[in-house]
């Protein structure tokens, strides 16, 4: 897989965790419902101007359409998930066995977490695939471990199992750190201000140097934002509709720049979504 996104599956898990524990509006994960029961669900879909999967360049032109769907299953202070992530691309690609050229990708994940006082943990395996065939299948299996408090820490260790993000020769472990602190607004609308950086723990962010040879790059990507997240007024029965708006700036080492093929160290993401959950 030469290819694939900004927010993981993984970090949509150990976030999701964060949320519920704060009970806030993040833009990482959607709407929180008034759900008194132990089922839960949550659909959504986000456009953004440009995709990248932890600094990967996957498209940077034409229309990005990024919808998902999961349902948990809560058992005290743990909880099963199960859900499905796609991008549907205007831009580039050629289908095949009947899959259309916008199909660029399906992820499906399932994961357990739980938390214990302010400490969250997830496990979560995914599947990236591409319908239209721009790579073969990449499995990962990924940790996350998260903290409730006014900085929202979290950190997420990722092991591919199987392909490759980067497209490299080997498989690798990916380690992302990072912060999200909310403002203390005194309103329904929900703001935060996500942090990270993205660094290869062991061949995630491989690349040919100038030599021929496969080098790994430990220095990915930091980015720094901020995001909005404004409630629609809803009838209870109809769940909590949320609308969420960011802006990203993500900065490049030289191990991404050889990657993704570009001088510029620095990218601008932009992002509308809306999701509703129950």
């Amino acid at each position: 897989m030469t290819s694939t996104r900004t927010a993981t599956p993984a970090n949509r898990l150990t976030r999701g965790i964060l949320a519920a524990a704060a009970a806030t509006f993040l833009l990482a994960g959607p709407a929180a419902a008034q759900n008194d029961g132990n089922i839960s669900m949550s659909a959504g879909a986000d456009i953004v101007n440009q995709y990248y999967f932890r600094g990967i360049v996957q498209e940077t032109g034409g229309f990005i359409m990024q919808p998902f769907l999961d349902a948990s299953i809560s058992f005290g202070n743990a909880s099963l998930t199960a859900g499905t992530w796609s991008s549907l691309h205007s831009a580039g690609g050629t289908g095949f066995a009947g899959a259309p050229e916008s199909f660029y990708e399906t992820d499906f994940y399932a994961g357990i977490g739980g938390s214990a006082g302010a400490v969250g943990v997830d496990v979560t395996y995914t599947a990236y695939m591409s319908p239209r065939g721009s790579w073969g299948t990449t499995k990962e299996i990924a940790l996350g471990l998260s903290h409730d408090d006014v900085v929202a820490p979290y950190a997420t260790f990722a092991f591919e199992l199987s392909g490759g993000a980067e497209g490299g020769p080997n498989k690798g472990t990916y380690l992302e750190l990072g912060i999200e602190p909310s403002a203390p607004i005194d309103a329904p609308v929900g703001l935060s201000f996500p942090v990270a950086i993205g660094l290869s723990a062991g061949n995630y962010f491989e690349y040919m140097d100038a030599g021929g040879s496969w080098t790994d790059g430990r220095f990915g990507f930091f980015s720094v934002g901020a995001s909005v997240g404004i409630p629609i007024s809803t009838p209870e029965e109809f769940g909590s509709w949320e609308f969420a708006l960011g802006l990203n700036a993500l900065m490049f080492g030289e191990a991404l720049k050889a990657i993704n093929g570009e001088d510029s160290g620095f990218k601008p993401i932009a992002t509308f979504g809306l999701s509703v959950g129950y």
